[in-house]
């Protein structure tokens, strides 16, 4: 399933991940195979919304499609929130979401997985039969219970297509979760060494408190992926992270203090307003300052370093909120990590950007 691809993020499909994919050059695009966690896309009356935002972002090309459970019962008077709380309900094998995965030509099914377990396993291969795209399996960290169980159960079911995301979650600290990972991954390749492997989580801090007015961050998920390959070399790893964000409900409230982040291949780099140094920094003078870095690339026309220019520059589309800043280091992150080791890391050469 995964044979031409680099890159296999997790993104939530929340309007700064979207916008981030859409705005990526199509040669980005087609490095990654994506997991989209969906929810009711903002201020929708139906969910058939959120499925043409993502259209819209990634075209015709595959992806994996899970549901977001921080947004189940949310309530509400729109259709959508009630669409969307139908889709977990476990009657017919989870009848409803692969009957939606059936109408989006484009979609990979996730299995539905609860706790320790899998309810309606057969019911729910009986869908994936059927289906004839492959299925993509989602094991999260302190969500799923009992995942080698899991990993029994799916492989002696399914002889092909089967691709597994192994998602050690958000942490600070994501390295003390290669031992989880790990036991995962050894469990698959004594079983079936030719299934493909996704070693997904998140590092992305909660607090910039301590870096002043500009600090590096290592991107641990790529030290995680590292430690894994050099211990199991029989197993098929593929990276993933999500996209340089946190969960969809943060672990700690984030003020709103203007910050820019510019990825590089193994860190973020952060500019933020210091209160020491300057109480009225605000985006565009980051900006300036961004831009002025020994580190700032200059040559990578992409959309995410675009907009920080046009910020510098006080321009249409410049960076005035975190939302937008969040879609433009996202945007970066997602482009150096589809071409991480290659020889060329593309842009978008002379084509105009939109900015809607």
């Amino acid at each position: 399933m995964l044979e031409n691809f680099s890159y296999c993020p997790i993104l939530h499909a929340r309007v700064a991940e979207i916008k981030a994919l859409f705005q990526l050059p199509a040669a980005s695009k087609d490095r990654l195979f994506p997991l989209i966690v969906a929810r009711p896309w903002p201020n929708a009356n139906f969910l058939v919304r959120t499925w043409e935002k993502i259209a819209e972002a990634f075209g015709t090309r595959r992806f994996a499609l899970d549901l977001d459970r921080s947004r189940r019962n949310s309530g509400g008077n729109r259709p959508a929130a009630a669409e969307f709380d139908r889709l977990f309900l476990e009657a017919g094998g989870f009848e409803n979401y692969y009957a939606m995965i059936a109408d989006i030509p484009a979609a990979i099914p996730v299995l539905r997985v609860a706790g320790g377990g899998v309810p309606q396993f057969e019911q729910q291969a009986v869908h994936i039969d059927a289906l004839e795209r492959g299925l993509v399996v989602r094991l999260e960290y302190d969500t799923v219970t009992n995942p080698l169980a899991i990993v029994d159960q799916v492989l002696a079911r399914f002889e092909d297509d089967v691709t597994i995301f192994v998602d050690a979650g958000w942490s600070n600290d994501l390295l003390s979760r290669e031992v989880w990972v790990s036991g995962i991954v050894q469990r698959i390749t004594d079983i079936r060494p030719e299934v493909e492997i996704v070693v997904n989580g998140s590092s992305f801090p909660s607090s910039f408190v301590d870096i002043g007015d500009r600090g590096e961050i290592p991107v641990r998920e790529r030290y995680l992926y590292n430690n894994l390959t050099r211990r199991h070399n029989a197993a098929i790893l593929i990276y993933g992270d999500w996209g340089s964000t946190r969960p969809p409900s943060d672990p700690v409230p984030m003020k709103n203090i203007p910050r820019i982040d510019l990825p590089e291949n193994i860190d973020w780099i952060s500019f933020r307003r210091d209160r020491d140094l300057d109480d009225d920094e605000d985006y565009s003078d980051i900006a300036r300052r961004v831009i002025a870095d020994p580190s700032w690339p200059a040559d990578l026309n992409i959309w995410g370093t675009y907009i920080i220019e046009c910020t510098a520059n006080e321009l249409p589309g410049a960076i005035r909120s975190p939302a937008v800043a969040a879609s433009a280091r996202i945007n970066i992150h997602l482009h150096r990590q589809a071409f991480f080791g290659a020889d060329n890391i593309v842009g978008d050469g002379d084509e105009p950007f939109t900015d809607d």
